[in-house]
């Protein structure tokens, strides 16, 4: 072709795009380092399901499909493009090993690929501008991509087409069917023929490079940063946050952009503007000033503002310069993060319940931007909700939010004979009882009916009584890291004492911190359970003998207890050995609604749009359920108040899975 032209468009084209990635490097330079190496095994198992097989993708099968055609349709046509700029020095040139037979398929292959890819497009594109999903955005940019996805592979066709006219024996010619196809169309004179190849060539190099270099400056630079941002995901629960060292430290939590981890400012980076971490999210579908999207696209247009001053921040960083680092910090003009550009009502509206992030197909972590905001919110400015003060007051003054005095965590007993381990010495299960179980008079019902099915199968359990402090739960996810650190610490420290090596709690939230974030503590037991999980083995053991018969049932699904440990079957095997007519609500498992309390909103008031739990009560309503079964004190609490609120008391109540355990109890 023009090997000048070729090598001057290359050079400026690279030299453009390393300039544009070696700024948004800097950026991550500017941010809290954070290790995300360790367990490659696992890291390269999530690059290949979720990154390369587009797991989270096709949980909504049309769109899914539509984007892997295109996503594989750009990975095959790659090695088409290496071709291509190869052909700019030599117009046979082809890479290694495709220049025979191989080559041959390869033609056939692509062709195949950009047909498939050219359909994708205009479907996507019919999608976007007519059918319009409620998640998704109608903006230029969108359209524009699909464009010019479309007009690469237009362009090869029909270079391809021009070519083969040009020289019927090309080697190509009949195995790339399409361009064959076209050039027998057209009709084209050879001098027609050679106008359009070379219009084709170039014009598709000049996109190709163009496409590259617009990447980093819209939300498609997912193209570029989606696989690090999977493979470098947390591999815990999207619940658990990382532990925070206070050693040395000035501030607390996230205040400003480079307080952030570069993980964060990866996930910014990454985001696509699907939507789909909207669709289920408790908040965006009630009216709520949280809109999980809209978190990080958010953040991300303030980094963007104040790049060129951030960028500087990095490179002082990178040199050691630390001093130079925050005074250039200090000296930016902007809003305050946490509480201006996220305002406080965007922070304390969310539930953790990990919709956004289970779904998300680049593993954005929206719950650590979250509780890390929090953090600066809570222990650097003591801001919260009005009505969370006291639930704070309570876990400070006697570990637990309800503020009853820490002397009666064991009046829930009444005269139930309950082994305590202070007594005992040792149990093969410590029965974590939590603070609602200690607490709260619905909840004290449940753990009661746990106890005495516990003791009429012979478990070996015991309670630690006065000796439980709360979980830390509440405090952790409000933001009060330095609080959750001492209940925590206190409580691994009562487990040492007593050698505990199972555990055992009808709370979700304990569940989920004992087993997942207690191993910060350098102590993990050899098992935790759900009382859920508890109960399927003893009646599968023949140890709890149970009659069937009873009302239809629709199960609600804890997001700490599904979503966050995918603990879906063993509640639901329960209550189906209890012989239960079941009907499940639309919005069940992996995408389950929340009850609207995770996330320390057990304690906050609702002021914005409607209740989560109206919404879910009337999602169980309509299935014509007359119980509504839960496996949380959260849930029970927010359904049954929800029953009560909507004035369905008549015909619904709210039951814990032990109580129609004990209820169904054979003899």
């Amino acid at each position: 072709m023009n090997p000048v032209l070729m090598t001057v468009l290359m050079l400026m084209s690279v030299a453009f795009f390393i300039d544009t990635l070696a700024g948004r490097m800097w950026l991550l330079k500017a941010a809290e380092g954070e290790s995300r190496g360790g367990n490659l095994v696992a890291r390269l198992r999530n690059l290949l399901v979720i990154g390369f097989g587009q797991k989270r993708l096709l949980y909504e099968r049309t769109a899914g499909w539509m984007h892997v055609w295109i996503f594989f349709g750009f990975l095959v046509v790659f090695t088409r493009t290496c071709t291509l700029v190869g052909r700019g020095y030599d117009e046979d040139f082809h890479l290694p090993l495709l220049g025979g037979a191989l080559g041959l398929a390869y033609a056939l292959i692509k062709d195949v690929f950009e047909i498939v890819v050219l359909v994708a497009v205009l479907f996507a594109a019919w999608r976007r501008v007519f059918v319009r999903p409620a998640r998704l955005h109608l903006n230029l940019e969108g359209v524009a991509i699909l464009l010019w996805i479309g007009a690469l592979m237009a362009t090869d066709l029909l270079g391809d087409a021009a070519l083969f006219v040009l020289r019927p024996d090309h080697p190509e010619t009949g195995w790339a069917f399409v361009g064959t196809a076209l050039a027998g169309w057209v009709g084209w004179t050879e001098a027609a023929a050679q106008s359009w190849y070379v219009w084709m060539y170039w014009v598709h190099i000049l996109l190709l490079m163009a496409f590259l270099n617009y990447l980093p400056f819209g939300k498609h630079f997912h193209v570029l940063t989606a696989l690090f941002n999977v493979y470098t995901m947390k591999l815990e629960p999207a619940a658990v946050v990382q532990r925070m060292d206070f050693e040395g430290r000035e501030s607390f939590g996230v205040g400003k952009l480079e307080d952030h981890s570069w993980r964060r400012l990866l996930d910014m980076y990454t985001c696509t503007e699907c939507g789909r971490c909207t669709v289920h999210c408790p908040t965006a579908t009630t009216g709520k000033s949280l809109q999980p999207r809209e978190l990080i696209t958010d953040q991300r247009d303030e980094l963007y503002r104040l790049a060129k001053p951030l960028e500087f921040v990095g490179k002082q960083k990178h040199a050691g310069r630390t001093d130079e680092a925050a005074a250039a910090a200090a000296a930016l003009e902007r809003a305050p993060l946490a509480g201006g550009v996220i305002g406080d009502d965007v922070l304390w509206a969310c539930t953790t319940c990990g919709y956004c992030q289970t779904v998300c197909p680049v593993s954005i972590e929206h719950i650590d931007h979250v509780v890390d905001m929090r953090r600066h919110l809570m222990m650097m400015e003591a801001r919260m909700p009005t009505e969370f003060a006291t639930a704070i007051k309570g876990l400070e003054t006697n570990s637990n939010p309800w503020n009853v005095g820490a002397a009666g965590r064991e009046d829930w007993l009444d005269d139930l004979a309950v082994p305590k381990l202070r007594d005992n010495g040792s149990a093969e299960y410590l029965l974590f009882v939590g603070c609602a179980g200690s607490f709260d008079d619905r909840n004290k019902d449940v753990l009661r009916s746990l106890c005495r099915l516990l003791l009429k199968a012979g478990v070996d359990f015991a309670v630690l009584g006065t000796e439980e402090g709360c979980c830390g739960d509440p405090a952790r996810r409000s933001g009060h890291e330095y609080l959750f650190q001492m209940q925590a610490q206190q409580n691994v420290d009562t487990f040492r004492k007593y050698e505990v090596k199972k555990v055992v709690t009808a709370c979700p939230h304990c569940f989920s911190m004992i087993r997942n974030e207690y191993p910060q503590f350098d102590w993990a037991a050899s098992d935790v359970i759900h009382h859920a999980q508890l109960l399927e083995e003893l009646i599968g053991a023949g140890k709890l003998s149970v009659e069937a018969g009873g009302p239809t049932i629709t199960y609600h699904d804890s997001c700490y207890l599904g979503r966050h440990n995918d603990v879906y079957s063993a509640p639901r095997t329960v209550v189906d050995a209890l012989g239960l007519e079941r009907a499940e609500m639309p919005r069940h498992g992996r995408e389950g609604f929340c009850c609207g309390a995770g996330g320390a909103r057990m304690w906050m008031e609702e002021s914005e749009g409607t209740r989560i739990n109206h919404d879910r009560v009337d999602e169980a309503a309509a299935t014509g359920a007359a119980e509504v079964c839960t496996a949380c004190p959260f849930c029970l609490t927010m359904i049954g108040d929800g029953i009560k609120e909507t004035e369905r008391g008549e015909q619904m109540k709210a039951l814990d899975l032990a109580e129609l355990v004990e209820r169904n109890l054979a003899g």
